[in-house]
């Protein structure tokens, strides 16, 4: 794959791909790269591995903030001549459900923010070996997203864990970052298909099996031929 640029008015962004003009996007989560998600690779049409501004090689942006991330890729997106269905994960699925889109299949997609204590023991746990995680990054994290419910206009397909959020206990993998009643309010929105499968928060890797047999359907009742092109 060949990494490509595009120069936004907030900064350059990044995605490794066959072709400059990839059919399928997959965005990944706060903290994780493009390899988390390699094995999407010969699951969709044309696909293209973005990584987010200030993760792994790629700078950040003018702005530590999901909003900065999908002003950019919203720019980035507009050299498309066709819309890209897009796969995407927690924080990456913010901003896939805020471009524009074929149709977005979004895994654990954070919505409030009040309860958000395993995203909050990881940042601690990585702090304490070393790891440096600024405060932007951490601030990521402390305001509600609900405002994404108002900014989705493709066909999207929601995944959540059904490893409970709450209480805060230990647990052997992240919950879902979703409460039942985040779940309950993208089940209502008139463009949103939701399902809880088995697993927690990164169910990317926890079940890669459950999540392709709802988001392959999904993903096929979408698609055109062109997308391969």
């Amino acid at each position: 794959m060949t990494s490509y640029v595009i120069d936004t008015s907030r900064g350059r962004v990044v995605f490794l791909a066959e072709t400059p003009r990839p059919a399928t996007l997959i965005i990944h989560g706060f903290k994780r790269a493009p390899g988390n998600l390699a094995w999407w690779r010969d699951k969709v049409p044309n696909p293209g591995f973005v990584t987010l501004p200030g993760h792994g090689r790629a700078a950040e942006l003018d702005e530590v903030s999901v909003e900065a991330w999908i002003d950019a890729w919203r720019q980035a997106l507009s050299h498309f001549e066709t819309p890209p269905t897009i796969v995407a994960e927690s924080l990456g699925a913010i901003v896939a459900m805020c471009l524009p889109a074929r149709a977005v299949v979004a895994v654990e997609p954070l919505l409030t923010v009040d309860h958000l204590w395993p995203q909050h023991r990881v940042i601690r746990n990585a702090r304490a070996r070393g790891i440096d995680i600024g405060p932007a990054y951490e601030a990521l994290f402390n305001r509600p997203y609900d405002w994404v419910l108002n900014r989705i206009t493709a066909p999207t397909l929601v995944i959540a864990g059904d490893l409970p959020l709450l209480p805060e206990r230990q647990c052997p993998v992240a919950p879902s970052l979703l409460t039942d009643e985040d779940f309950a309010r993208y089940a209502d929105h008139p463009l949103v298909e939701a399902h809880r499968i088995r697993g927690g928060h990164t169910l990317m890797d926890e079940n890669p099996d459950g999540v392709l047999a709802l988001a392959g359907p999904f993903l096929a009742r979408h698609a055109t031929s062109d997308q391969s092109a």
